[in-house]
């Protein structure tokens, strides 16, 4: 039984995109009904909204399906002109293995903003928790809220801030740079060392909302990478 085919930089990029188009559809659709008011003759009781959110989260899966409004697409472009060539998506052999996991079975969602403190050509991205972690799930847990290396590189910086987290920063191989920000436990590890592309950098505690990953072309930029 040979090994699962891994998934090249370029399909990766795809899948982020279909990710956040998912989770804007959601907010769109949260909206649309948030501007549409119960009659005050029949109320809607709590197990009709929570059937109502379903069938709102069903339309949303197909919406996506099929393509939803393009806006999947038009990330997909933005993150492939931002850092297409530098990445190597034409050859096909990047693949991003952090900083957490991103899957259909994850409980994280990504969210994309503009960190003033950063450089134009930077990009940063708030990662949270879809859902609090299930007690008991132990093992998944930690799996789950393991914080990784993106891609291998040399470890630069380990350093604690005024908020009891801890930034990370890594320089890529690839010629670009990490910093990750979480509040957790940070791994053994060592400054001017080389890391390899999914190692364990830390886990995510399990009281973090959040963490927070900025990546950046390596040249020297302003502020530090900081929670919001």
């Amino acid at each position: 039984m040979g090994r699962p085919q891994q998934k090249s930089a370029d399909e990766k990029l795809k899948d982020v995109s279909k990710m956040y188009e998912k989770h804007f559809l959601g907010e769109m659709m949260k909206a649309m009904r948030s501007t549409v008011h119960e009659s005050g003759f029949i109320q809607v009781n709590q197990a009709e909204k929570i059937f109502r959110e379903q069938l709102d989260g069903e339309y949303v899966d197909k919406w996506s399906e099929k393509g939803g409004i393009g806006l999947s697409s038009m990330i997909y472009d933005q993150l492939v002109q931002r850092y297409g060539a530098q990445l190597g998506i034409a050859k096909k052999e990047l693949k991003p293995m952090g900083p957490i996991a991103l899957n259909e079975k994850s409980n994280f969602t990504a969210h994309q903003f503009r960190h003033p403190g950063r450089a134009k050509d930077s990009m940063s991205y708030r990662i949270s928790r879809t859902a609090p972690p299930v007690a008991g799930a132990k093992a998944v847990e930690a799996s789950e809220n393991q914080v990784k290396a993106p891609w291998g590189g040399t470890l630069r910086a380990v350093r604690n801030l005024v908020d009891k987290q801890t930034m990370v920063e890594i320089e890529h191989d690839n010629g670009l740079k990490s910093q990750v920000v979480f509040l957790g436990e940070v791994s053994q590890i060592e400054t001017g060392k080389k890391v390899q592309a999914g190692e364990t950098l830390g886990i995510l505690s399990s009281e973090a909302k959040s963490l927070y990953w900025t990546v950046e072309p390596d040249h020297p930029t302003g502020q530090e990478t900081v929670s919001e």
